[in-house]
């Protein structure tokens, strides 16, 4: 039979040799990652707000069973600080910072203007 000392100093040297490691990273390391952004291409539908827009970004996906393709489609309210969007342009959101409730993401780029 072991003796309490002895079940005692296994896992302290477990855990010591854990503690040693380093397993969070650095600040330096930290700083160099970038952030993971969601990135979508979608519609503006509507900009009845002040400096934001509501984009529909639509996706297709095969039905599990039938293996028709659907169109499934989900609005997104984001942000445009210098109101450069209308409705029916083409933009590319990505995530950010919540601003607000629901508005998560913003437009980065104007991928295709509509015509007047």
């Amino acid at each position: 039979m072991t003796t309490s000392a002895d079940s005692l100093s296994s896992p302290l040297v477990a855990r010591a040799n854990f503690a040693a490691r380093p397993c969070v990273a650095t600040f330096a390391e930290a700083a160099e990652r970038k952030p993971i952004r969601q990135r979508f291409e979608g519609r503006v539908v509507g900009d009845g707000m002040v400096r934001s827009r509501t984009v529909r970004v639509e996706r297709l996906v095969r039905h599990p069973k039938y293996h028709k393709r659907m169109r499934l489609s989900k609005n997104y309210v984001v942000d445009d600080p210098l109101e450069q969007s209308e409705v029916g342009d083409i933009v590319e959101i990505a995530s950010m910072k919540p601003m607000s409730k629901k508005k998560t993401f913003e437009i980065t780029e104007i991928v295709r203007k509509v015509k007047k």
